[in-house]
């Protein structure tokens, strides 16, 4: 998204957030809006000069899923059932089933993702929406080697859909420079330059000492 990095693994694949509360929603009148990793999870906030995003609606996925046509296995409390992922994202897949699963059910499933390897083991996930022939899985417990392993499938998916040729962000070794690119730090700067305008303007006392003059 124009050069945007996530803050926490330097990963350029972000897509806006949901605002979330008063403050959010003030600040995107000054450009600033949030966003969220498509591999990490991490939610940001980051200065978007002069650009304006369509209001997004309650239902909108904050993960993106990317097709593809991929074997799963998922198995519910009554029955093992056969299908095909056709959408993926870190949070959740769009799967075609040979037989209807219960809206609202826990479920595990096997995505066999990569030829060749073992299926990618989703622990719990569930069944979010259910049509004709297809249905919508939410994951809800992955194991961090599994969630892993999904990112690396994932983040192939992304780069190939979107710009492959943009790098990954290098390695910080300086733990400020997060700080300095960050909406937040900046925000923070300019509250404290305007209260010490405001107080200098009203307490002359204090203007003349912030300037060296004998208090």
């Amino acid at each position: 998204m124009g050069g945007l990095r996530c803050p926490k693994c330097g990963r350029h694949i972000v897509q806006r957030a949901h605002r979330i509360g008063v403050v959010e929603h003030v600040l995107s009148a000054v450009y600033v809006y949030p966003f969220r990793c498509q591999l990490c999870g991490r939610r940001f906030r980051a200065l978007r000069w002069r650009k304006r995003y369509v209001v997004q609606s309650a239902e909108r996925r904050e993960y993106e899923r990317v097709g593809l046509r991929a074997p799963v296995i998922v198995v519910s409390s009554r029955d093992t059932v056969q299908g095909e992922v056709t959408e993926l994202s870190m949070e959740g897949c769009t799967v075609t089933m040979t037989a209807p699963l219960s809206e609202g059910a826990t479920v595990q499933a096997e995505l066999h993702l990569l030829p060749g390897e073992r299926p990618v083991s989703v622990a719990a996930a569930v069944v979010r929406s259910v049509r004709t022939t297809t249905c919508g899985l939410g994951f809800t417990r992955i194991r961090a080697e599994e969630r892993i392993r999904l990112g690396g499938v994932v983040a192939g998916l992304l780069r190939s859909q979107h710009d492959a040729s943009v790098p990954e962000g290098p390695k910080l070794a300086d733990r400020r420079i997060p700080y300095l690119r960050s909406a937040d730090f900046w925000l923070a700067v300019a509250f404290l330059v305007f209260l010490a305008l405001v107080l200098a303007a009203l307490l002359p006392r204090f203007s003349l000492c912030t300037w060296g003059v004998n208090c």
